[in-house]
């Protein structure tokens, strides 16, 4: 054994300070409860329209959004899902995100850039494509 052990540990410590440091700022602005609507929303499910016509309109689906411990919470309709959260990272040659953060729960993605408010929520399935939708939309605070 040698004596790397504590400096191991001193760095795992150092790296997890920095990583809730860089989420603070984030994790700050969404503790306020926040209330959603979609601005619009596509999904592989839906058939496709003949030319010329008209998709009907369908109502805005509404929901509320509250954040908790790096935890990101959706209640709509009475059911409530849970996210894990994180900062958006960008790869290298994209133009980096300011203030956003991304969600997972499992094939559910959820984005919210938390300057703007702006969000997108995807639901990917790659064993069903009836099952793949993206929906865009708003938030504002309670």
């Amino acid at each position: 054994m040698t004596n790397g052990g504590p400096m191991i540990a001193d760095r795992v410590a150092l790296a997890g300070a920095l990583l809730l440091l860089t989420i603070a700022p984030s994790a700050a602005q969404l503790r306020r409860p926040l209330t959603c609507t979609e601005d619009a929303a596509i999904d592989f499910a839906t058939p496709s329209l003949p030319e010329g016509a008209k998709p009907q309109p369908r109502k805005a689906r509404t929901f509320s959004l509250v954040s908790s411990g790096g935890l990101l919470t959706v209640i709509s309709a009475g059911r409530s899902d849970y996210y894990e959260c994180q900062p958006a990272s960008p790869r290298l040659n994209e133009r980096v995100p300011r203030n956003t953060i991304k969600c997972q729960n499992g094939v559910y993605f959820f984005l919210i850039d938390l300057n703007t408010l702006n969000f997108v929520e995807a639901q990917l399935n790659p064993e069903d494509r009836t099952e793949v939708k993206v929906t865009a939309g708003r938030c504002r605070g309670l």
